[in-house]
């Protein structure tokens, strides 16, 4: 049997909560479903202190805090902090595709709307605590080190993937690849001036702007929880 399991962000109340939407697992599902529940729960524990922190200000004392753990436990996993937030971005990375990057596929909905989607939902996330975006932080702490620059990079070329995807339905191939790129670009530029001013209007206005570029008039689809979505698929 297939089962999703999902972390919500309670923004309000800044907390974490669970909930099981699984349905007819077996013995082994569930054991198995609770051990990759308490991973995850460890990595996005990690998440929020470095996303808050940054990674150079952030020591594994301050995560071994956050998630209940010793720093020796930490370290018998993780040998240095390098490797565990090798594991953070990859975590994130998912939980990215999962939330934001899989709008692009979902054909239900006409291209305007998905490239809208995808756009809200970034801004769900950038809007977060006012933390921004959590790739660009980092690669703008830590990119002329060159520590993590591999992973941000496939991150990004991911995340144009998708949003030339939705643009090839109005642009040639090429044309679509560069519209997309410029969108990530002006993104990043809007969330800078958002964590500078606390304005989100900087935000809204590129969703809207975005959207009235392909000749549409951008509204709300409805509402979205801000949220991100861990999700891991078993047969049993």
């Amino acid at each position: 049997m297939a089962y999703v399991f999902y972390f919500y962000l309670d923004i309000s109340q800044n907390s974490t909560t669970f909930t099981d939407r699984s349905v007819g697992k077996s013995s082994t599902a569930i054991f198995m479903s609770l051990k990759q529940t308490k991973i995850d729960g460890f990595l996005l524990q990690c998440w929020e202190v470095f996303h808050l922190n940054g990674y150079h200000h952030t020591s594994m004392q301050d995560l071994a805090n956050a998630t209940g753990l010793q720093k020796a436990g930490l370290y018998h996993h993780f040998p240095t902090k390098q490797a565990l937030m090798d594991r953070v971005i990859e975590f994130a990375r998912a939980q990215f595709r999962s939330y934001v990057l899989s709008v692009a596929d979902d054909l239900s909905i006409p291209p305007e709307q998905r490239l809208e989607k995808m756009l809200r939902r970034n801004k769900r996330l950038a809007t977060l605590h006012r933390r921004g975006c959590f790739f660009a932080n980092i690669a703008l702490e830590t990119g002329r080190e060159a520590l993590f620059n591999d992973i941000l990079h496939d991150t990004l070329l991911e995340w144009k993937q998708c949003l030339t995807k939705i643009m090839e339905a109005f642009f040639p191939t090429a044309e679509a690849e560069i519209k997309a790129q410029r969108l990530i670009m002006e993104y990043e530029g809007a969330v800078l001036f958002y964590k500078i001013s606390g304005d989100e209007n900087y935000l809204e206005d590129f969703v809207n702007r975005s959207v009235q570029a392909l000749g549409f008039t951008s509204h709300k689809l409805h509402s979205i929880r801000p949220a991100i979505n861990l999700s891991m698929h078993q047969a049993g």
